[in-house]
């Protein structure tokens, strides 16, 4: 409620409560034992228990990791499994067809049977956007995984720390990001606002985000005839904007910022989310970036003063125009 009468206040569209119907959850009480089995729980149509036999009728992906724990490495190892997509998508992620790109707004929490969970967002993982090959591992070099990380685990490629590779999956749980922003008519922005769980909400136009860091991101695409086209947009970081707000306000418990999410609103009401493991230099590293000019020039008018870009994201979905409010949200559940 306070979110939103800061926004108000502030000149922006009102925001309402998520429409769509949500599977019932409950988070199982943490314990140290190892996973046999997993609750597929959230905004799908078709919840229910899934055993080891589940995840392996899935077809076979295997990716091969050397992440980071502390000073050292865990060292290289290719493990196998189901994609976390295909496994969300069989149990019938629920949209709102009204809202383009609706899969956007979404994100899935994975947890362990410790109580310890991260946020993955769809954009990361849908084939049509940034594709990473997210899996719900049952095997580490061909060989069932140490008893000790259950009877599958997370594993994120990527990402430099193993923060996102969560063992003893207990719970798997497709989730709205956010209030919902009223969808209206397009507009050029001139200013945004960045609120939530910041320290220092704040409201930034074209010279307030000079004034911070410029970063430049060359992000490559195809045009009709099938040729490589280079942009390179200039402008600050995500996760440098959120310092300069002071930071992201966090729990004490360990690695709390994987649990947080920055929803992204155009003055149209279009949004998505990413995640914090995506943008943190120690996890995804991900160099989302509020642009605010594309090869040396101002942006388009129809893109107003600044425009997330996501590198990566291969159908652009995640690149909102005409940025009105950018919205820290906690993900985890309560």
């Amino acid at each position: 409620m306070l979110v939103s009468l800061f926004w108000s206040a502030c000149g922006g569209a009102t925001v309402t409560a998520p429409t769509s119907t949500q599977a019932p959850s409950s988070s199982p009480a943490p314990t140290n034992r190892p996973s046999v089995s997993l609750q597929l729980t959230g905004l799908v149509k078709a919840p229910g228990e899934l055993k080891l036999s589940d995840i392996e009728a899935f077809p076979k992906s295997t990716v091969t990791t050397n992440p980071q724990a502390g000073k050292g490495s865990l060292g290289s190892h290719t493990y196998g499994g189901a994609l976390l997509y295909d496994i969300v998508q069989k149990a019938q992620m629920i949209t709102d067809a009204t809202r383009k790109n609706d899969l956007l707004r979404k994100v899935v929490m994975v947890t362990g049977t410790d109580g310890y969970g991260v946020a993955v967002s769809l954009g990361e993982i849908a084939p049509r956007f940034a594709g990473k090959k997210v899996l719900v591992a049952y095997e580490q070099d061909s060989k069932p995984l140490p008893s000790a990380d259950g009877f599958v685990r997370l594993i994120v490629p990527g990402d430099t720390f193993a923060g996102r590779y969560v063992s003893n999956i207990a719970k798997i749980e497709v989730k709205n990001a956010g209030p919902l922003p009223t969808l209206g008519t397009r507009t050029p922005s001139s200013s945004f606002y960045l609120l939530g769980l910041v320290k220092t909400p704040a409201k930034y136009d074209l010279a307030a985000l000079k004034a911070l860091k410029t970063s430049e991101v060359a992000v490559q695409s195809q045009d009709q005839s099938g040729n490589v086209v280079t942009t390179t947009y200039s402008g600050v970081l995500l996760n440098d904007l959120l310092q300069s707000a002071g930071g992201v306000q966090l729990k004490a418990s360990k690695n709390d910022f994987l649990r947080k999410g920055i929803v992204v609103v155009g003055t149209d009401g279009y949004s998505s989310i990413v995640v914090g493991g995506e943008i943190d230099p120690r996890f995804g590293h991900t160099q989302a970036l509020v642009a605010f000019a594309v090869d040396g020039k101002p942006l388009p008018d129809t893109d107003g003063f600044a425009r997330l870009v996501v590198p990566g994201d291969q159908a652009q979905g995640r690149y909102v125009s005409n940025l009105t409010e950018l919205q820290v949200v906690e993900l985890a559940s309560s």
